[in-house]
């Protein structure tokens, strides 16, 4: 694992800065602790928890996140830069990006940490019993079940949440629409750009032009540009 990190600070020309928060020592689905990665043109900063969790799957991850965006050059959605603020709509795009993020990063995660599928059937239960019922519009929930069923396809297929997923799907009449969703999900993960444009176009009532894809280089800093339409 440390050498995986020590190419991806090859590859960026930046340090991964270990930074200890004791406010994630009792974060995470188990509270036994989380980490979470900041990712900047000319910085990136892990935060770990003070209490010693500091897994190498959960490393990996993190790291994964890192050479996506500054090793391969795969941009990221943001929140587009002449548009007023809007913490609640900045929020989302990054919960978008992070999920479509993981349909690539997890398998390779698994692939190397195998023991790490029981956090992530965790994730998708408390994901399915929890977060899609709760969202807060039916918007939210279309999107909410067509990003996380695309997941459980993809990445745990032999997940035993896949049955509750199946049970709101068709309870809430959402099965149809998310199946088509992740047929075409995944048949465009090698272009990150492609795969946005078909997110904006498929729900059509999230705003693609108060949206911007970011990428960020060591080098020449961040550079936005908007959503592709």
């Amino acid at each position: 694992m440390q050498t995986f990190a020590d190419d991806v600070e090859a590859a960026t020309g930046l340090a991964i800065e270990v930074v200890e928060d004791a406010a994630l020592n009792s974060a995470g689905l188990a509270g036994q602790g989380k980490l979470k990665v900041d990712i900047d043109a000319s910085r990136v900063r892990l935060y770990a928890p003070t209490n010693g969790y500091f897994p190498d799957g959960g490393i990996r991850h993190e790291a994964l996140h890192v050479h996506r965006f500054h090793v391969e050059g795969v941009p990221r959605l943001v929140l587009a830069e002449d548009v007023d603020w809007a913490p609640d709509f900045e929020r989302a795009l990054v919960w978008v990006d992070n999920t479509l993020e993981h349909l690539i990063i997890v398998p390779i995660e698994l692939c190397y940490h195998p023991e790490r599928t029981a956090q992530w059937e965790a994730v998708m239960a408390r994901v399915w019993t929890v977060d899609v019922a709760a969202a807060p519009s039916a918007l939210d929930r279309r999107i909410g079940a067509c990003l996380h069923w695309t997941f459980l396809r993809h990445v745990l297929p032999d997940s035993q949440v896949v049955a509750t997923a199946i049970a709101f799907m068709e309870a809430n009449e959402l099965r149809a629409e998310a199946d088509s969703f992740g047929d075409e999900a995944v048949s465009r993960l090698a272009d990150k750009l492609s795969v946005i444009r078909m997110f904006f176009d498929w729900f059509r009532d999230v705003s693609r032009t108060r949206a911007a894809v970011e990428y960020l280089s060591s080098l020449c800093g961040a550079k936005h540009y908007p959503s592709p339409g």
